[in-house]
């Protein structure tokens, strides 16, 4: 049996071991704190640029089945300025309309008109992480001749810049092949409308229609959609093209171009894709 002074002695230990226990658990616990103040999580704000297009294939937005424009920001706020794309919309094309938003908590974006005719244009969906384009998209007019109750399902994609060399040919129904070498660069930003615009060239064949390089002109880019037009003021030939173009900005579908003047006139279809 242990004497008193000895049973003193290792009660002491004991009451000191514990003591040291008790300090290293409050330091672990303190120390797990300290992490958890220093390293906040952070949710994901991608930057959001350049040129966009909304359309919708449900028959509650066939008076508004497509608009495009510009948005810039970022997820946490972001603006823009859109139009219709199509003359027989609800709104014409030369409309404007201002658009702010912003997204919450649970990841849905939300983007507001503030001057849409007589009503209110609405678009929600959860950006994606790249800020290219919208998931779960949808949109709603409430208010004007626009209106419409149910929400519409609908794409949202943002269009790279076309901008680059551009190779390919330009055909007649008649089989006859222009080749064609483009150089373009699409502007940073839009105009107040939320149209962007090109400049640069094209090469072609030696021809007697056209004295190369004819500097393009007359250009509208605006969401998958783009126009130009090269004018020869020597040979006073022209020839405009239309088309639509993939979301990456490579590949150029020119779905109609007009020749006028002299060596006119002459209509077809191309494609122009870039090197």
């Amino acid at each position: 049996m242990m004497s008193g002074p000895e049973v003193s002695m290792k009660f002491s230990r004991l009451s000191c071991c514990a003591a040291l226990c008790a300090s290293f658990v409050l330091t672990l616990s303190l120390t797990g704190c300290a992490d958890m103040g220093t390293t906040p999580i952070t949710a994901a704000n991608p930057t959001v640029t350049g040129n966009w297009q909304f359309s919708s294939a449900s028959a509650n937005a066939a008076k508004l089945a497509s608009f495009s424009g510009e948005l810039t920001g970022n997820a946490s706020q972001m603006t823009g300025i859109l139009h219709s794309n199509s003359t027989t919309s609800c709104v014409a094309p030369s409309v404007a309309i201002a658009m702010t938003g912003s997204t919450n908590a649970n990841g849905v974006t939300t983007l507001t008109s503030s001057n849409f005719p007589s009503g209110t244009l609405t678009i929600t969906g959860t950006l994606a992480a790249d800020g290219k384009s919208f998931n779960t998209a949808a949109y709603t007019v409430t208010g004007g001749t626009c209106a419409f109750t149910q929400p519409a399902n609908a794409t949202a994609q943002d269009y790279a810049p076309i901008s680059g060399t551009f190779t390919g040919g330009f055909s007649d129904p008649d089989g006859h092949l222009i080749n064609v070498t483009a150089t373009l660069t699409q502007s940073p930003t839009s105009d107040v409308d939320g149209n962007f615009t090109l400049s640069g060239n094209g090469t072609f064949p030696s021809n007697p229609c056209f004295i190369s390089p004819v500097t393009v002109s007359n250009t509208q880019v605006t969401g998958g959609s783009f126009t130009f037009t090269y004018a020869d003021p020597t040979t006073t030939n022209s020839v405009t093209a239309n088309g639509t173009f993939s979301t990456d900005g490579k590949t150029l579908t020119v779905t109609s171009w007009t020749l006028t003047g002299p060596c006119g006139p002459d209509t077809g279809t191309g494609t122009l894709t870039r090197q």
